[in-house]
């Protein structure tokens, strides 16, 4: 058996991989290029996003809606006065003509008030004065004092008719805030899951360049044992083979990188100048997993799910959304009858001598008129009002289809999201094992290389080997974390809270939402 010399000793111990927990835990960053931490990347991506922008000012589009809506029911005053002649040939006595002038001035004012349940109130006052130009005809003013109410009688008093178009507005208010909400959090774990995968690509890109180094001094070690002819040539050609699957793996990490960066700096809003050095991930991966991850029992999996029914803003928002959309329908019914309605009015009139004019408000004053009358307004065919309960019944029973599938869904999310968590925890532990077996192989392969007994095709096989167990490695780290924000997506405890700014907790985003069972 040949034994190798010290020098091939010297280099065989330059080919063992060394692993950093520092590459496994962070990435260090080029420092011309941008750094940014999850959290600032997810405030950035917040700030910048015109989806979100969009359904911001959703939110106050509805709500001018709802104020339009609202509008119906305003008080409106109305004030009038007026002035004017009108000249009027007359024959006089003994067959005299002469023009008659009359005068007439005077005001009105009144206010109109539609409630919610649909009666109308109108109090109105008006006075006027005559004043003619004609003997015997004195002037005189007069006023009228009324009271009118008018009631709506086939509608339910119009409780649900009248007011229903306000009441459908404040929910679509409401569904617009929890849209808002959902975009939100969408756009959090859509940020989340961009970070953590450029930190996986570079990450990656220094366990590449770490093995073209090594596989660099690996052929130039061999070069210098070859020309020597203690290697026969056949080994240079090994080494130079392994070098270049190195460098092309080393480039293609490179382009993933940069691919992945700039993706995460389009996510975060970045534009023009800003873009041209993609941002670079200078975050720790979440904590460390302690404790194993296990299936959840059927019980526990419902609780997930219950939890996803009563946070997620899309569900919420789907299920308020069929507030309004029955309010509108059971107007629509409503609106079928006829239209029947019941007129009320009371009042007095008083009357003064004179241009004054505020006298005949207080002078000569008669005792209470009313009136009551009804009013009918029957269309014939009504193809209108049919149509448009058809549309509203269609859009109501769309909205409970949708629920009902996003019931589904979202428990088909819940349910694959914590096999996920559960899995890429496994995958974590295996990860960290396989690292510490390979780089184990590879040494005792190196003792074996130097003793002869081992071949350096041997040893770079193992090194492949141990590459891929780095870079398994950061893969299952990277997704262990996005499944933990995946998780907290799917259950909705991204941006739990009710008010529309947006300010989050990182560890929404970070660690495993507490099992509350």
């Amino acid at each position: 058996m040949k034994i190798i010399s010290p020098f091939l000793f010297g280099i065989s111990i330059g080919l063992v991989a060394t692993f950093t927990r520092a590459a496994a835990v962070s990435t260090p960053a080029p420092a011309d290029l941008p750094k940014y931490t999850l959290e600032a990347a997810v405030r950035q991506a917040l700030s910048t996003s015109p989806a979100i922008r969009v359904e911001y000012t959703e939110i106050d589009r509805r709500l001018g809606v709802q104020e339009q809506a609202a509008g119906e029911f305003d008080w409106l005053a109305s004030v009038s006065a007026f002035s004017g002649e009108t000249k009027t040939p007359l024959v006089g006595p003994f067959g005299t003509e002469f023009d008659g002038k009359t005068r007439d001035h005077g005001y009105s004012a009144g206010v109109t008030r539609k409630l919610r349940n649909g009666i109308i109130v109108q109090p109105s006052l008006e006075v006027g004065v005559a004043e003619k130009e004609v003997p015997f005809s004195p002037t005189y003013g007069a006023s009228k004092l009324n009271l009118q109410i008018v009631v709506p009688l086939l509608r339910g008093l119009g409780t649900d008719s009248t007011g229903a178009t306000e009441a459908a507005a404040r929910g679509d208010w409401e569904v617009a805030r929890l849209l808002y909400r959902h975009a939100l959090a969408a756009r959090a774990f859509g940020t989340a899951q961009a970070y953590w995968s450029t930190w996986a690509a570079h990450a990656a890109l220094l366990v590449s360049r770490d093995d073209e180094r090594r596989a660099q001094k690996l052929h130039e070690g061999i070069r210098v044992l070859v020309n020597a002819r203690i290697f026969p040539p056949n080994t240079l050609l090994q080494s130079e083979a392994n070098l270049r699957q190195k460098s092309t793996k080393s480039q293609e990490a490179e382009l993933s990188a940069v691919q992945s960066g700039f993706e995460l700096g389009r996510i975060i809003g970045l534009t023009g100048l800003d873009m041209i050095n993609c941002p670079v991930p200078d975050q720790s991966l979440p904590e460390e997993i302690t404790a194993p991850v296990t299936r959840p029992d059927d019980p526990a999996r419902l609780a997930w799910i219950g939890r996803a029914y009563l946070q997620r803003a899309d569900y919420l928002a789907i299920r308020k959304s069929e507030v309004p959309l029955r309010v509108l329908a059971r107007q629509a019914q409503l609106d079928l009858k006829p239209s029947l309605n019941l007129s009320l009015r009371a009042g007095y009139q008083g009357l003064n001598p004179g241009d004054d004019l505020v006298a005949p408000l207080a002078e000569r004053i008669t005792g209470p008129s009313g009136e009551i009358g009804l009013s009918l307004g029957w269309p014939v065919a009504n193809t209108y009002q049919r149509g448009l309960l058809r549309s509203r019944r269609a859009e109501l029973t769309q909205a409970e289809l949708s629920s009902a599938q996003a019931q589904s869904d979202i428990a088909s999310d819940v349910c694959t999201t914590l096999e996920e968590v559960r899995l890429r925890a496994a995958t974590m532990s295996d990860a960290a094992a396989a690292v510490s077996i390979s780089r184990k192989a590879v040494e005792q392969e190196q003792r074996r290389l130097q003793t002869g007994e081992a071949t350096v095709l041997d040893v770079i096989n193992l090194e492949n080997l141990l590459s891929s167990a780095r870079v398994s490695q950061v893969k299952a780290q990277s997704g262990y974390a996005i499944a933990v924000a995946r998780l907290r997506f799917s259950i909705g405890e991204i941006f739990t809270a009710d008010s529309s700014d947006q300010s989050f907790q990182l560890n929404d985003l970070t660690q495993l939402p507490p099992d509350e069972n």
